[in-house]
C-alpha cells in the first residue's frame, strides 16, 4: 500500500508517527520528497496541499482530508472530481469542540465578561444570573460535530435546537429544517453556535437581517467557517448591543488582519482557529479504517 502525506502547514511528524504505528507495512512518503520522482500513491492524506500534487499523482484511489472542512481543497483547479474524497468525522475533535462551546456559554451566560471589568475597577458586584439550562442553544449545522455537540449538551441538561437543510434522524433533540424556517429558528436561540461549512449557499448566511432575528442579548459562538457570518453586520450588532457578545474561532480571512475592528470590540472574544484541533492518532485510525473498507470493496465517498 502506497500512502502520500501532504500537510505543509502542520507538523507532519505526528501524522507520520501515527501512520508508522498503525500501518507499519505501508510505503509512506511525504509530498516534498517525491515531487520530482515517478512514485505514485494509492491514497493521499492532505491538508491544504499544493495544486501540483493532483497533476503529479494520477493513480490515486481516494483522497483523505486531514480535517472536517474541505473548502481549501475545493478551490484547487485540478482537484480530481472522479476520485472519492473523504473528510474526518469527529475523530476525537468533538470533545474539544464541546468544551469550546461550553466556555463561550459560561463566559457570557454567567457574566464573566462583566466580572473581568469589575475586577479592573475594583467593584464587588454580583450580577443577576439565570440558569443557563433554561436558555435555548441553537446548533446551526448538523454534521457529525454539530450532532455530537448538540447531543452532549442535551445530556448535560441544556435545551438544544438544531438547524440543517434537511432532517437528521435520531438526534435526541429538537430540530428545524430548511431555509424557509431559518428565521424562526434564529428567533428562539439565546446562544447560537455556527457549525456550518463554507459553501456557496452558506456564504454570509448570517447577514444583517438574520442576525437581527436573534433575541436581544443573544450570544454568537462561531466554530464552523468564518464566511458564514457577515463580519460587518456582526460588528454592528455587537456595537449596538443587540447581541450580548460573541466568541469567534473562525474568520472569513485568516489570520485576522491587525487592522480589523474585531480586535478592539470589547464584547467579542477572538481565538486563532484552535477550537477543535485534529487529533492525529484518532484521525489516522479513522482513515485507515476507511482505506480497509476501500480495499474490501466497501468504500464510498464521505464528503
Amino acid at each position: 500500500m502506497r500512502i502520500l502525506l501532504s500537510s505543509p502547514l502542520t507538523d507532519q511528524g505526528f501524522y507520520l508517527d501515527a501512520l508508522h504505528k498503525f500501518c507499519p507495512y505501508a510505503d509512506i512518503r511525504l509530498w516534498e520528497d517525491i515531487k520530482e520522482s515517478d512514485w505514485q500513491a494509492e491514497y493521499a492524506l492532505v491538508w491544504k496541499p499544493e495544486n501540483q500534487l493532483f497533476l503529479h499523482q494520477t493513480q490515486l484511489r481516494a483522497i483523505f482530508n486531514l480535517g472536517a472542512g474541505i473548502d481549501a481543497l475545493e478551490t484547487l483547479p485540478d482537484l480530481p472530481l472522479d476520485i472519492p474524497l473523504y473528510k474526518l468525522r469527529d475523530a476525537g475533535m468533538g470533545q474539544w469542540m464541546l468544551e469550546y462551546v461550553l466556555y463561550g456559554m459560561v463566559h457570557f451566560g454567567r457574566h464573566f465578561d462583566r466580572y473581568q471589568n469589575h475586577q479592573k475597577r475594583q467593584i464587588w458586584q454580583p450580577e443577576l444570573t439565570h440558569c443557563l439550562q433554561t436558555r435555548k442553544v441553537g446548533i446551526l449545522g448538523l454534521g457529525p460535530l454539530g450532532v455530537f455537540v448538540g447531543q452532549q449538551l442535551t445530556q448535560l441538561g441544556y435545551s438544544v435546537l438544531g438547524w440543517s437543510r434537511s432532517p437528521k434522524p435520531d438526534l435526541g433533540f429538537e430540530q428545524v429544517n430548511g431555509y424557509d424556517d431559518l428565521d424562526a429558528f434564529l428567533s428562539r436561540c439565546q446562544f447560537l453556535v455556527n457549525l456550518l461549512p463554507a459553501k456557496d449557499e452558506t456564504y454570509h448566511l448570517l447577514n444583517e437581517h438574520r442576525l437581527m432575528q436573534l433575541p436581544r442579548g443573544a450570544v454568537v459562538i462561531s466554530v464552523g467557517r468564518g464566511s458564514v457570518i457577515d463580519e460587518h453586520a456582526l460588528l454592528v450588532q455587537l456595537q449596538t448591543q443587540h447581541l450580548r457578545g460573541a466568541l469567534l474561532d473562525v474568520f472569513e480571512h485568516e489570520p485576522l488582519a491587525k487592522e480589523h475592528p474585531f480586535w478592539q470590540q470589547e464584547n467579542l472574544l477572538i481565538t486563532p482557529h484552535m477550537a477543535a484541533p485534529t487529533q492525529h492518532e484518532e484521525a489516522i485510525k479513522q482513515i485507515l479504517a476507511d482505506i480497509l473498507d476501500i480495499e474490501l470493496g466497501n468504500g464510498h465517498n464521505l464528503i
